[in-house]
């Protein structure tokens, strides 16, 4: 398994489980078939920049709270390097993206924009968001103009 592979995993890992110590990380690794040292799980950890937090008298491990700063500049980069287009019809504003970007841009949309979004899909090369209102699809589509 490749280390972005395993990494998606131990992030799937970390929202189903309250894992304590690096060796829960390698029993549930082998429970899914990924044989993985302690050592390993270490790097792991420390490139996903984990954090331990209050935990039932203990701690566990967690992802890093990303604030929305964050998440906004992550975006405004990937917009930079992918964008191609934006439109918008009443409360829906599509996106278009050069190949292989818009799955990535749609997580991090979701995340910026979850007050404002219903809903959002994405393609290949493109996002579908659905806003709550067509004043919300405005300012979603004003708003990533100036990312851009």
């Amino acid at each position: 398994m490749r280390k972005k592979e395993r990494h998606r995993l131990i992030t799937r890992l970390l929202s189903e489980n309250n894992i304590q110590k690096q060796e829960d990380f390698v029993s549930l690794l082998e429970e899914r078939g990924v044989m993985v040292t302690q050592a390993t799980i270490s790097r792991d950890i420390k490139e996903l920049k984990l954090i331990k937090v209050p935990f039932e008298g203990g701690y566990r491990y967690s992802l890093p709270a990303e604030t929305a700063e964050d998440i906004g500049e992550k975006l405004a980069k990937l917009l930079k390097d992918a964008f191609v287009s934006v439109d918008q019809m009443d409360k829906m504003v599509i996106l278009k993206t050069l190949p292989g970007n818009a799955a990535a841009i749609n997580n991090l949309i979701d995340r910026r924009f979850k007050g404002q979004l219903f809903a959002s899909l994405n393609d290949d090369d493109s996002v579908l968001m659905i806003a709550k209102t067509k004043e919300a699809a405005e300012a979603l589509k004003t708003e990533l103009q100036e990312l851009i």
